[in-house]
């Protein structure tokens, strides 16, 4: 990946905020990670107290090995189409990204994602930290990776809104009586996923409020942030393929937890799939636990307990989905290895 800016304005671009922020960056990380832990040991171990671990570990005993193999697959397929979906920005903002490099560092920050304690910020940082080594600018690497991450949810706001009728359907509700609960329960996250893709909406107009952008740094990144929004999601042809990209990947994670839920004779429909999957792989991401541990099997019991999936069944779901998401992202590791030895 290349840019229009050299090594050495890059240097001096990073050089003054890492050297101001170097003092309070260690004791904050360190706090930080410290509350991640104690919330996931807690929730974990709440749902040791209230699950019955001998029922969820009977639903993982008996599974088909080619089951488990298609989830991997799936959940490979989804690294992939995030990679995709990552080249798509960056080209779409003026950085040359060629197809094998743009591969490399998603695959690369999928296993810092899932391997290490910042999770989904980690593996954000990760990337944005390897598109500098790759000569780019710092807030054309920033602004790429938050843009991709809008865009990834978006996906997800798109498909919670396209089940909903029919989740509210299969709830018992109806797809026009608004007094029903299970209407209610359905359309609930529709509208919320509604919200945030007004809110990207407005994110595209901001550069044109009556402000003094070049005030202030955080203004005029803002500003920068506002206008390239408006570069990738008010251009149909961008619009769509990074779209289209992020509902596939959501879609192969949904296609993930189908086959496990298959495979552990779950039921659990490919609809349920794709309605409840969604906001798991939300909460999952919040930095707030370690690899969304904890964090995805409360989620997972709560949302699936909705079509009547049982609680032991649910964890072993969501068990099974973070391993098997860690070991889809292990050549992450061999290519991080090779770009280690590359430099």
């Amino acid at each position: 990946m290349n840019d229009v800016s050299s090594p050495e304005r890059l240097a001096g671009e990073t050089a003054p905020a890492a050297a101001s922020a170097e003092p309070a960056r260690p004791s904050r990380a360190r706090l930080f990670t410290i509350v991640k832990i104690v919330l996931s040991a807690l929730a974990l171990c709440f749902l040791a107290l209230k699950v019955d671990l001998t029922a969820a570990w009977q639903h993982m005993a008996s599974q088909s090995p080619w089951l488990v193999m298609a989830a991997i697959i799936a959940l490979s397929a989804q690294i992939v189409l995030g990679g995709l979906r990552w080249r798509t920005i960056l080209e779409s903002l003026g950085a040359r990204a060629p197809l094998s490099e743009t591969l490399r560092v998603f695959y690369v920050a999928a296993f810092f994602s899932n391997w290490l304690w910042g999770g989904a910020v980690a593996g954000d940082g990760v990337r944005a930290w390897l598109s500098l080594r790759m000569q780019m600018r710092v807030m054309r690497a920033v602004t790429s990776v938050i843009l991709d991450r809008v865009a990834a949810v978006a996906g997800v706001a798109i498909l919670v809104i396209i089940t909903a009728p029919l989740f509210a359907l299969q709830l018992g509700g109806s797809a026009t009586a608004w007094s029903t609960p299970a209407t209610w329960t359905a359309w609930a996250p529709a509208a919320a996923a509604g919200v945030l893709l007004a809110g990207i909406g407005v994110a595209t107009q901001l550069h044109r409020l009556p402000l003094n952008w070049h005030r202030h740094r955080f203004l005029g990144a803002l500003q920068t942030l506002s206008v390239e929004t408006r570069a990738i999601f008010l251009r149909p042809a961008v619009a769509l393929s990074a779209l289209g990209l992020a509902v596939a990947a959501q879609f192969a994670m949904s296609l993930a937890a189908y086959a496990l839920a298959w495979s552990m004779d779950i039921s659990l429909s490919l609809l349920n799939c794709l309605v409840l999957i969604q906001p798991v792989v939300l909460a999952t991401a919040l930095p707030i636990s370690v690899g969304g541990w904890g964090v995805r099997e409360t989620a997972m019991i709560a949302l699936l307990a909705l079509v009547g999936v049982p609680a032991s069944a649910a964890l072993a779901l969501s068990v099974q989905l973070g391993l098997l998401s860690m070991v889809a992202a292990l050549p992450g590791l061999a290519l991080w290895l090779r770009l280690k030895s590359d430099r």
